[in-house]
């Protein structure tokens, strides 16, 4: 009971924190959408099957208003209310939702993108959001992953040092057998930003 208190804790400052930082959060964000190094987004694209795209984590919505820009229907989702309010200033079809608590139909999605969200769930509760999103995902769907490298998990203070974040960190050997039972791996890598290592997956979802 002592640490699903605690971890509601630190889930109720981490959104604080995006509500708080909003703005600050969402113009670091755009500055690293850089479309010439990001392969990503077309790399996704090209793995499509369909139309249907979920923002996991949306934060300010600049990823989901370049999917939308492509033709693409988008739904974006995020647990702070100030990322969604700017998203919907946007013109984005989104709404504030928990990712440990989804409530969308099976098969609604033909792609999942899920960039630094996931890291801000407890390892120990990751299998339960991976397999809804296993079931949310079309038959062939496709996911793609994005955390930090390292280990362990903790809250970590924001420059401000007014506020804070839970942050769980992974290795690449984890992300393969915490999201083997229900996806495919089709590739990964590593990249580098600044003193931050990123680990990108794709997967499709097993038949």
């Amino acid at each position: 009971m002592e640490a699903q208190n605690n971890y509601i804790d630190c889930k109720k400052k981490t959104v604080e924190s995006y509500n708080k930082n909003a703005k600050e959060l969402s113009e670091k964000f755009k500055e690293l959408m850089d479309l010439k190094r990001r392969h990503e987004f077309q790399r996704f694209i090209d793995l499509l099957h369909g139309n249907k795209i979920l923002d996991l984590g949306c934060g300010s919505g600049d990823h989901s208003i370049y999917f939308k820009e492509r033709g693409f229907d988008v739904t974006a989702i995020d647990l702070s209310e100030e990322m969604i309010r700017l998203c919907k200033e946007k013109g984005l079809n989104a709404f504030v939702k928990d990712i440990e608590d989804l409530d969308f139909e099976d098969k609604s999605f033909d792609g999942i993108w899920a960039v630094t969200s996931l890291l801000h769930i407890p390892k120990s509760k990751l299998h339960k959001v991976i397999k809804k999103l296993n079931h949310i995902l079309k038959d062939g769907g496709v996911l793609y992953v994005c955390v930090k490298e390292g280990e362990g998990e903790k809250m970590i203070k924001d420059k401000s040092g007014n506020t804070s974040r839970f942050f769980a960190f992974y290795n690449e050997e984890e992300i393969k057998k915490l999201f083997g039972d229900y996806f495919i791996l089709i590739e990964h890598k590593k990249v580098q930003l600044k003193n931050t290592v990123y680990l990108e997956a794709f997967f499709r979802k097993r038949s």
